[in-house]
């Protein structure tokens, strides 16, 4: 992915689903004039292989402010504790270089987010992804791009199992 953005342009980017904000602290490093919102509830929901608790949910919420705290600090990361439905209404469209998304990996979330966050990326902005290995994930993939007659590149890069679109 990295490979799609030139490192002395200023970025604009929102990750969704921090978790831990492991991936986030990943950008962040890699592009140093990343601006950068972290999409995420902190609240427990079904994912694709089981249901992740409310005190689950708490650790990783902690987890993820002490990662990102010094890019907090900066200006160059806030965060949106919404549902990534809910955070729509709070982003412009056609506005980011590029949205990672990395939230419920059940094929109607992974479907409804790739869907909706395209309106969000700028025309030669990048939409991309996380886990591109697991089946929902997978089809919902496979579906968006069907319908947009669109084909994505797989990449290890920021992390494994990732993927990217560049839009047209």
């Amino acid at each position: 992915m990295y490979e799609n953005f030139k490192k002395e342009d200023r970025l604009l980017g929102v990750e969704v689903g921090v978790w831990e904000g492991d991936n986030a602290k990943r950008m962040m490093d890699e592009l140093p004039n990343l601006i950068l919102i972290g999409i995420d509830p902190f609240e427990g929901y079904q994912d694709w292989h089981m249901y992740i608790d409310k005190d689950n949910i708490s650790e990783r919420e902690r987890n993820a402010i002490n990662n990102m705290q010094p890019y907090i600090d900066s200006g160059r990361f806030s965060f949106i504790n919404k549902y990534s439905d809910a955070a729509l209404k709070d982003l412009e469209d056609e506005k980011f270089d590029f949205i990672y998304i990395d939230a419920d990996h059940s094929y109607a979330w992974a479907y409804h987010d790739i869907t909706n966050y395209w309106n969000k990326v700028k025309s030669g902005g990048v939409l991309c992804g996380h886990d591109r290995n697991l089946i929902g994930v997978s089809r919902a993939l496979s579906q968006f791009c069907r319908e947009k007659n669109l084909s994505f590149t797989p990449t290890e890069s920021p992390q494994i199992e990732s993927w990217y679109i560049i839009k047209p």
